[in-house]
């Protein structure tokens, strides 16, 4: 069974298919452009896939600070389906999500060696559909020391990032090539020492869906906050997948 694509929240059932990302954002210290291959995942059977996902990032920060790019962290993911049912169009999976730490973590761009389980559901309704996920991430690895900006302080070390984030989409396809996407997409930050600590962000991304072709999908949304404790003021996301 199949589901429709989504652009944020992940989806509950595996698939063989490569994917490619095109992400730019604007917050109140940088703008941020995110591309790569979001998606490299491979299902031998229809309950269980693997996924690859190699991000490339370029941060221009609002200050004379340089702008900087390179690989982000590379994360493999593991997905199992226990539930599918096709007749009730019902998939309920879950699995786990490691990240390895090759992105530069000096130039903020990773660095980060963390682990992810997750759940996700999906239910279709005709034209309809309801996707969601939940996951809690924590990062295993020590973060290198913030330098003091005064000769003769300490080195400040932060704390390991953990947080949860939940997503939920509705899917409208009033065509078969065509569909509405609305997703709702939350992000809890529970380390201590950030300013968005224990705030729940809450951002709204509305986006559309087409099949210019069997087997392809293109789909791009717009990232809005509708909480004042936000990451990013706008984000703009367009994917391109090829299914197999």
């Amino acid at each position: 069974m199949s589901l429709p694509p989504t652009l944020i929240t992940e989806g509950a059932t595996p698939a063989t298919e490569v994917e490619g990302t095109f992400t730019t954002s604007k917050s109140k210290t940088e703008r941020g452009y995110g591309f790569g291959l979001s998606s490299v995942q491979y299902a031998p059977v229809p309950s269980f896939g693997i996924k690859l996902a190699i991000p490339f990032a370029v941060r221009d920060p609002s200050d004379s600070k340089p702008t900087v790019g390179g690989i982000g962290d590379v994360s493999l993911m593991a997905k199992y389906a226990p539930l599918l049912l096709p007749a009730r169009q019902f998939a309920l999976s879950g699995g786990v999500t490691l990240t390895f730490p090759t992105g530069s973590e000096r130039r903020e761009l990773g660095g980060q060696f963390a682990v992810a389980p997750f759940l996700a559901a999906g239910k279709g309704f005709g034209q309809f559909s309801l996707q969601a996920d939940v996951a809690y991430r924590w990062q295993l690895n020590r973060p290198r020391p913030v330098e003091p900006e005064e000769e003769g302080e300490e080195a400040v070390r932060p704390h390991k990032e953990h947080g949860v984030t939940a997503n939920l989409t509705a899917t409208y396809s009033p065509l078969k090539w065509l569909a509405l996407l609305l997703e709702l997409n939350s992000v809890t930050l529970l380390h201590r020492g950030d300013p968005l600590s224990e705030r729940v962000q809450l951002y709204l991304t509305p986006g559309v869906s087409v099949e210019p072709a069997e087997g392809w999908n293109l789909r791009a949304g717009v990232h809005l906050p509708v909480t004042s404790a936000k990451e990013v003021d706008w984000g703009l996301i367009v994917i391109v997948t090829r299914g197999f």
